[in-house]
This record gives C-alpha cells, sequence and structure tokens, in this order.
C-alpha cells in the first residue's frame, strides 16, 4: 500500500463541509449504535447546528438493537439518555427474528437498513447518516481486494459517501474520509466516552481479521480511493449513454441491443451486459468474473448463436443482441390478499383483490408473442412472453382476475436495496428502460470529479 499523503479532515471539518453541502434544510436521522464513530457523529452534527453552521438543519436519531448480545439494550438505553440530554428525538428498534444459523453478519446488515428505514419513516426524516469511517473504508477495501485481484475489480472504489436505499431514501457517510483516532480525540477533548462492542475484537469476523492485519501497514492513499472511485461513476455514466443509444427493452422482460453497440468500447459494452444480467435474471449481484468472460467472448467472435449466463439467455443475431429471463425455474408463488410479494427477483406484486393470488410465468402463444414484442424474431419473442408474470386467484375456479387490483412494480435486484452514488446515472437510466418511477437525486453535493 502506499503512504497516506492527503490530509484527512477533521470531525469537525468533515461535519460542516457535509452540512454545507446538503441540497436543502433536512431532518437527519443519525444512526447511533453507542460506539465513538456515530457517537463522535451526533455530537459533531449536533455542536455544528446549534452553532448556527447547518441553519435549516434538525436531528433525530436511531438505535438498532440487534439481541445478539445482553448488553446491547442496556447500551441503546445509554445513548437514548444522551439524546436526551441533547433534547434530539431518539428510538430504539430491535432485530426481534429468529437468527440465521450462518451468515450472522450479512443477515445483522440487512436487518440494520431495514430497521434504520421504518425509524426514518417514523420520524419523518429526509435522510440516514452514518459514522462509517476512512478506517472501515480501507477495511472494506481490503476485504474486496483479496476476493478479487482483477484490474478492473469495482470494489476498489471503496464505500460510496451516499447509497439510495429501497429506491426512496439516502444514506448519507460524512466520516468517510475521517481517521477514527481523530475521532476519539474529539471526544476526548468533549469530555464525552463511547461504548467500545466487544464483536469488533472477536476474530470469528473478517473485518477484525483485516482490521489487525492493517494496523502493522502503512494507509492507503486517499487520492488512490477517489481514483478508484471516479473510473467507477465514469464507467457507470458510459454504461448509461450506450444504453441511451442503442438499448431497448420491451415490456420489462425482452432487452435489445443494437448492432453498433458491438463497436462501443469493451469494457463499457461488458459493464452494461452485467448490469442488465443481473436485472433481467433478479440477482443482486452482477455476475460473476468468468461469466462475463464467457459472454464477451460470444460476442468478440461475432458468431450468430445463444449462451445462457446467470439465468439469462444472451442471442446475438443479425438484428443484434436479445437478452431474456432463461425459462428454466420460473417458480410460482402466492401473494396473500391485501399484501406484496416478490416473484422471481423481478416483480413485486400488490395484491388487492379479496383472493389470494398465484404468480407464475405466462404461457406462451405465437401470435400474442409477436404482438407483445414486434420487433423481435418469433421464437425469441415466445420465450420472452414466458418470462412474464401472469396471475390467477388460488381459491377461485375461474381464470379471471380483477387485473386493476394487482398491482405489478418492476424490481432492479442490484439496486432495489442499496444503489451506491457511483452507479445512479446508469441506475437511473436503466430504471427509466424497465418501467421504474424515476429515483431521487441524491441529496447531497459531490465534488466534481477530476479529468
Amino acid at each position: 500500500m502506499t503512504v497516506l499523503q492527503d490530509r484527512l479532515p477533521s470531525p469537525q471539518e468533515a461535519v460542516r463541509s457535509f452540512l454545507s453541502r446538503l441540497t436543502k434544510p433536512a431532518r437527519i436521522l443519525v444512526a447511533v449504535s453507542g460506539g465513538s464513530d456515530s457517537i463522535g457523529l451526533l455530537l459533531g452534527l449536533h455542536g455544528a447546528i446549534c452553532a448556527g453552521e447547518g441553519a435549516g438543519h434538525e436531528l433525530v436519531a436511531a438505535t438498532i438493537d440487534h439481541e445478539l448480545r445482553p448488553e446491547a439494550a442496556d447500551e441503546a438505553e445509554a445513548v437514548a439518555h444522551q439524546c436526551k440530554d441533547l433534547s434530539i428525538p431518539h428510538t430504539t428498534l430491535c432485530w426481534s427474528t429468529e437468527k440465521p444459523r450462518s451468515g450472522i453478519s450479512a443477515a445483522a446488515r440487512d436487518a440494520r437498513y431495514r430497521l434504520l428505514m421504518e425509524a426514518a419513516d417514523g420520524l419523518n426524516a429526509d435522510v440516514i447518516v452514518t459514522g462509517h469511517t476512512f478506517d472501515d473504508q480501507r477495511e472494506t477495501i481490503a476485504m474486496r481486494a483479496a476476493r478479487s485481484e482483477a484490474g478492473g475489480n469495482l470494489g476498489l472504489a471503496g464505500m460510496a459517501e451516499a447509497v439510495l436505499i429501497e429506491r426512496r431514501r439516502w444514506l448519507l457517510r460524512p466520516f468517510l474520509n475521517v481517521r477514527r483516532e481523530a475521532i476519539r480525540d474529539f471526544l476526548r477533548q468533549s469530555g464525552r466516552g463511547w461504548i467500545d462492542d466487544p464483536s469488533n475484537a472477536d476474530q470469528h469476523y473478517e473485518r477484525v481479521r483485516v482490521r489487525e492485519r492493517l494496523a502493522d501497514q502503512s494507509d492507503v492513499a486517499l487520492n488512490v480511493i477517489q481514483s478508484a472511485a471516479q473510473r467507477r461513476s465514469q464507467l457507470a455514466e458510459d454504461a448509461a449513454m450506450l444504453a441511451r443509444r442503442h438499448l431497448r427493452v420491451a415490456q420489462g422482460v425482452l432487452a435489445h441491443l443494437a448492432p453498433e453497440a458491438f463497436n462501443e468500447q469493451s469494457e463499457i459494452l461488458r459493464h452494461l451486459l452485467a448490469n442488465l444480467a443481473a436485472i433481467l435474471g433478479g440477482r443482486q449481484h452482477l455476475p460473476a468474473t468468468t461469466t462475463m468472460d464467457r459472454v464477451m467472448a460470444m460476442l468478440d467472435r461475432r458468431r450468430m448463436g445463444r449462451m445462457t449466463a446467470g439465468r439469462v439467455i444472451f442471442d446475438l443475431r443479425r438484428e443484434g443482441l436479445f437478452l431474456h429471463r432463461e425459462n428454466r425455474d420460473l417458480n410460482t408463488t402466492v401473494v396473500a390478499k391485501g399484501t406484496a410479494g416478490i416473484w422471481d427477483g423481478r416483480y413485486r406484486i400488490y395484491n388487492r383483490t379479496e383472493d389470494e393470488v398465484q404468480v407464475g410465468p405466462t404461457p406462451s402463444e405465437r401470435n400474442m408473442a409477436t404482438s407483445l414484442f414486434p420487433d423481435a424474431p418469433a421464437v425469441v419473442a415466445m420465450r420472452a412472453m414466458a418470462a412474464m408474470p401472469h396471475f390467477k386467484p388460488v381459491l377461485s375456479s375461474s381464470d379471471a382476475i380483477d387485473k386493476a387490483s394487482v398491482i405489478v412494480e418492476p424490481v432492479l435486484s442490484p439496486y432495489d436495496r442499496f444503489l451506491p452514488q457511483f452507479e445512479l446515472i446508469l441506475g437511473c437510466e436503466l430504471g427509466l428502460s424497465f418501467g421504474c418511477n424515476e429515483f431521487p437525486p441524491a441529496p447531497i453535493k459531490v465534488f466534481e470529479r477530476k479529468s
């Protein structure tokens, strides 16, 4: 790793910069665990706003008790008392459901963000802020680098300063360029303490092992991280422009890339195809590097034919490349009345009928298929039609259903839970192509990309 050359900001500087870059007065939900990072963020924001540096901004706070340690309830209560002393509205939410036997860290992370969204709804917050630090950033980059040594590993950009959650509310990280020790110095000078979570020293967790390994190593330079982030943002922007020029999506299930797209830069085309494959396949993660290598090899040869990758058929013809969900493993699911469910990772179904609704693949019929997809070859049209959702009541003997009472929304699996700011332009472009509502813009001014 290279030696850190960029001067990192103090907590106070980071808070002032953050508040000055918010595009409008906001009600800010601070996620506070009681650790030094989140307590430092809470106190830094509170001090700046009280000093008049955040005109119009308000603070609220939330603590998530994962119910994994008996001390957690007392820690949440201690945070609540601190917030009361500062006249900051506070709520505690608990992860009370049954815990998984494996993958507990990922499950706890998902629960934390889900509960923070609930807290933001309840407290009418505009944005959520967390205390992720530069130390967290370099640990994240080290873990992602260990998983892939490829020079094009997009994970080397680290965590984004801004992330859109559930396509409706932004999570921001004001301390992402601040060292943890600087935050602790700030707290010591303020006469404030914090709570050390014992899990932060538990060698069972990958992040803890990485943290201890990095303790004896020099830092990755801030400008190296910024360069990787700028590269990732530029790649996403270029892929969005490619999509705007050459991509058409029909009925939300059949993507078509015009032949001219194959003359574009390979890296840009690859990135667009990987994102399309994840969306069409209902997958949260982009296809593996080896999978995309196979796809790009087929395109490089320019031989007509098809292949399946990531549950998606890539069908190369003279008219261009057609992509759609393969017809295998299209299961049926039942959505109870008055509830919502996800089908195949691609659609969110709201059932407002008085009956349970069964959702499965659409029976394919040639004439209907060619009517739905007039610009596609008939065989492609029929396969695409079979990937569309079909509804019927569970209890009624008739297949008739009040379609106006079944609301269908597209799910963009790689973006639906977390959309980092790096990918926002591409996410918005593909969202429009697949029939989604526009995503809310980031509520913070970003520094201009360096040339």
